[in-house]
């Protein structure tokens, strides 16, 4: 069985050391420090012992970077869980959020993340939890809207005056205690 070893000879041990220093990613920056290790040993255990990885992690780096070069080692994008809502699913949710909850048959005023929990579970046969729903809200570019009562037989001067005598007592009472 032949040695690994790095066959490239593009970026050099000084250009590595430099991507190394110079570099903000970390996956990529341990990479670099496996490349500059396994150039200065010459042995794949004692750079995976001395970053922390096993050999066969560090054999893996070395033969896609001897394959692709640099872009060979950069790491991807983890695809993550898929979501529990399809594309038009969000849709449908979306404009479902934007119409008012009674004219959809419900007997609450104002969506928020358990009453979109709810609409969900109904909807699609989805569970999902409040705070779930609530990022679902977020991510569409929805906010929780609260409505202002407005009193229309109101004194508005009345009002103004009962806020002044408010400050006024608040600020008596503050400085007697």
């Amino acid at each position: 069985m032949e040695r690994l070893q790095i066959v490239r000879t593009s970026p050099n041990y000084d250009k590595l050391v430099e991507l190394y220093q110079k570099e903000k990613c970390p996956k990529l920056k341990e990479r670099y420090h496996a490349f500059v290790l396994m150039i200065e040993f010459k042995n794949c255990r004692i750079a995976a012992e001395l970053v922390k990885r096993s050999q066969r992690t560090i054999q893996l780096w070395v033969r896609a970077f001897n394959e692709g070069g640099i872009e060979g080692i950069i790491p991807g994008k983890s695809p993550g869980r898929p979501p529990r809502l399809s594309e038009s699913q969000m849709e449908e949710l979306k404009t479902d959020v934007l119409t008012h909850p009674r004219k959809l048959g419900y007997e609450f005023s104002n969506w928020e993340g358990k009453s979109v929990s709810h609409h969900i579970k109904k909807k699609f046969g989805v569970k999902l939890k409040v705070r779930q729903c609530q990022y679902i809200l977020h991510k569409l570019g929805l906010t929780l809207q609260r409505p202002r009562y407005n009193f229309p037989k109101a004194d508005p001067e009345k009002q103004e005056e009962f806020v002044k005598e408010f400050q006024k007592k608040r600020i008596i009472s503050k400085l007697t205690t």
